[in-house]
């Protein structure tokens, strides 16, 4: 059976290459999806240790609540006297203000220890400071304000009304792993001094306790050394938290922990995406491989005569698979682990350097595998059944309707719209979403029952009359391939139809709502005059802005109105209020309103539809596979059929149109289909989550759908190009003389 499945791979290879893909796609997604997960949980776990990356071991408060106990100069020279201690650094900050540097957004400077070895940075350029009039400075903040060795810079105390300004001079420039938990400026004690007069709560005093030791210690020296440092430091005692030492990588660890609560939740999220084209993947491949098999009945007819057993016919199928599935797996892994390499080299991911865990290549080959194993079970029983004679007539088993998957789908639709819809009256989240899960399956399920003859009734109502009906009669020809087919395709357009009505409706209720308690979109304060005729004019032609009110009804202190577009996001607010106060020659924060709040609404749920459609697309590609795969078959089944066609007068053109109509038309139910589900979905998901008390109204994301619709033409289009110029290519004489 090997030479045969081997044979029958290589000789028919074609047939399989969609099949290849469609996997290696899903195979390469669910790498994508853990490695992307992996990768940034490694960053994150490098950015919250980077403070401290240098040091063997960190003192910190065991009291999450209180703030780490600061030690003094005298307590470092005794903490250093122990005898696994080699230098100890209790680190210390405070806010600066650069000048040059954007307003308002301050930076922290902070002291350098003794021992230069514990320094969460690297020295790049110029040396460490050495006097108090002296600072090095972050590579990208040395960056921003075009700064180099041997320039100045004014630092002034930041968060404090008439703050001291020092001028200091850059005498090196330090890289660091992390900007973000790092302080952006460094300078000895006494230059810190300048800008910590006055310390700023939560920025100023001691962090943590920084130490350095004679190598890797113990579990058992490490508590030894927490006791002895307690002591020193009287903690422990009197009600005050007791501090801990533990390893950087404890540390790092432990905040992994509690920020996910000890579940990956961004790999979690990640892997239901790919699990859900897997879902349609399994759709396409077992669709796929039926039809193959279905083809080969005179093939497999033939061998039952020679003697193979029902048994072996199965095992060749499912052998088929297995070697698809690892072939493709492969070639989805590899393609990943190549693009991972390419990105890291390219250095366009910055900061972050992607990574594939074992665990990742893993996985995502294994999904890929036991996809088109699962895949190939129901033509592997199929197969095992065929009956020698029935095969060598080239009969096929009927297209039956699974009556009992159709009942269950039903009952599973109907609880799961009831619960959707109960859901959304009593704004129940947790109801919606578990009323639209089990719809959704409920729709999947009994799509046998409905497509086919949406299929039928779309090729009545399609122009083109006979060629259009054609088209239908032969797609509706085998109702399960269809209904498969277009089902993969309905699960794709269906959830990104949801998510974009989600997000339209609930960005126009929320909007609604907040113009409705907040109507001021930007208030200007009557300490800036009265507006003159040119200002009003020069705002009203402002970008975005519809009106300008200067005097009835005005808000309390304010001297005049400016009414916005509602659906800015938070970049168009702000330098539409920078736009503002250039014109009336006011500072920016002393503009009022709550465009910037309903900026931020916007900006957020445009995120998280990018988001999530970014991710659907996988899904979406995969159907677009499914619908080519499908279509391809099909013209390959029905090259005596076509043949005959074209012996009796039809054109090449016309026996094309003939079939993109087919691919159309399935594309378009299934879209269509998808749309009007996803609507429903869509609404009553955002009556469940909103809050009682905000009416919602439902909206339809005209442009989002219209967009979808071109889409699934497009999709026709070119899922059937390939299957068009190879039915136009065969002959009639040819295609009449292949044998089944």
């Amino acid at each position: 059976m090997l030479k045969v499945v081997y044979s029958r791979l290589t000789r028919q290879w074609s047939r399989y290459a969609l099949v290849v893909l469609c996997v290696a796609v899903c195979a390469a997604f669910m790498t994508a999806a853990l490695g992307l997960a992996s990768s940034l949980t490694t960053s994150l776990a490098s950015d919250l240790a980077a403070p401290y990356k240098n040091a063997d071991a960190v003192v910190q408060s065991t009291d999450d609540e209180k703030a780490p106990a600061a030690a003094d100069a005298q307590q470092i020279r005794k903490i250093e006297e122990l005898p696994e201690v080699r230098s100890a650094w209790a680190s210390h900050g405070a806010p600066v203000q650069a000048q040059g540097g954007k307003e308002n957004s301050p930076s922290v400077m902070g002291d350098l220890p003794g021992d230069p070895s514990l320094l969460p940075a690297e020295l790049t350029t110029g040396e460490l400071p050495t006097s108090d009039t002296q600072v090095a400075v972050a590579e990208k903040t040395a960056e921003d304000l075009h700064l180099g060795v041997g320039d100045t810079v004014e630092l002034t105390e930041w968060g404090i009304e008439n703050g001291a300004t020092t001028q200091y001079t850059v005498s090196g420039i330090v890289s660091q792993s992390s900007s973000s938990s790092l302080p952006d400026w460094y300078a000895t004690p006494g230059g810190l001094g300048h800008m910590a007069a006055t310390e700023a709560p939560g920025l100023a005093g001691g962090s943590s306790i920084l130490l350095r030791t004679d190598g890797s210690l113990s579990q058992e020296q490490l508590d030894s050394l927490t006791t002895e440092v307690n002591r020193i430091l009287g903690t422990g005692q009197g009600g005050q938290p007791a501090l801990s030492i533990k390893t950087p990588e404890q540390l790092a660890d432990d905040a992994l922990q509690e920020m996910s609560q000890g579940t990956d939740v961004l790999a979690i999220f990640l892997a239901l995406f790919a699990g859900l084209s897997v879902l349609v993947a399994l759709l396409v491949v077992t669709n796929t491989l039926s039809v193959l098999t279905a083809q080969r009945a005179r093939e497999l007819a033939l061998l039952r005569c020679v003697g193979a057993t029902g048994s072996q016919l199965r095992r060749a199928v499912l052998l088929e698979g297995l070697f698809i599935g690892v072939l493709a797996s492969a070639l989805g892994v590899a393609a990943v682990a190549g693009l991972v390499a390419l990105l890291n080299a390219s250095g366009l991911t910055g900061s972050l350097t992607l990574t594939l865990a074992p665990r990742d290549v893993l996985v995502g080959f294994v999904t890929g595998v036991l996809l088109t194993v699962v895949a190939s079970l129901g033509p592997a029983r199929r197969a095992r059944g065929a009956s020698a004679l029935d095969g060598l007539r080239g009969s096929r088993a009927a297209d039956g309707l699974p009556v009992v998957r159709i009942v269950f789908g039903a009952l599973v639709l109907v609880a799961g719209v009831g619960a959707l819809v109960f859901g959304a009256s009593q704004h129940s989240p947790g109801l919606g979403i578990a009323g639209g899960l089990a719809a959704f399956l409920g729709v999947v399920l009994t799509s046998r029952a409905y497509i086919p003859g949406m299929v039928r009734g779309a090729g009545r109502l399609l122009p083109g009359g006979i060629p259009s009906r054609l088209a239908a009669a032969n797609a509706a020809r085998y109702p399960t391939r269809t209904s498969t087919t277009a089902t993969a395709l309905l699960i794709g357009v269906l959830l990104v139809s949801t998510v974009l009505t989600g997000q339209h409706v609930a960005r126009v209720n929320l909007l609604n709502e907040l113009d409705r308690q907040s109507p001021v979109d930007i208030s200007v304060p009557a300490q800036a005059g009265q507006l003159s005729a040119d200002q009003i004019s020069e705002l009203e032609g402002l970008p975005n802005v519809l009106g300008v009110q200067t005097g009835g009804d005005l808000p309390s202190g304010a001297g005049a109105t400016i009414d916005a577009e509602q659906y800015l996001n938070s970049t168009q607010a702000t330098d539409l209020r920078s736009s503002v106060a250039d014109i009336l020659h006011v500072d920016a924060n002393q503009l009022g309103g709550a465009l910037l709040e309903k900026a931020s609404y916007v900006s957020v749920l445009d995120v998280l539809l990018t988001v999530v459609l970014g991710l659907l697309a996988v899904a979406v590609v995969v159907s677009v596979l499914g619908i080519a795969s499908t279509t391809s078959l099909s013209v390959l089944e029905r090259s005596r059929e076509n043949s005959l066609l074209r012996a009796l007068g039809l054109s090449k053109r016309q026996l094309g149109a003939l079939i993109r109509r087919e691919a159309l038309v399935i594309s378009l139910v299934a879209t269509l289909v998808g749309l009007v589900i996803g609507w429903a979905f869509g609404v009553l998901g955002v009556m469940s989550v909103i809050p009682e008390g905000i009416a919602v109204h439902p909206a339809v994301p005209w442009a989002g759908f219209g967009l979808i619709l071109v889409g699934a033409v497009v999709v026709a289009v070119l899922a059937s190009a390939l299957p068009v110029r190879r039915a136009t290519k065969l002959s009639p004489v040819e295609g009449m003389a292949r044998a089944d």
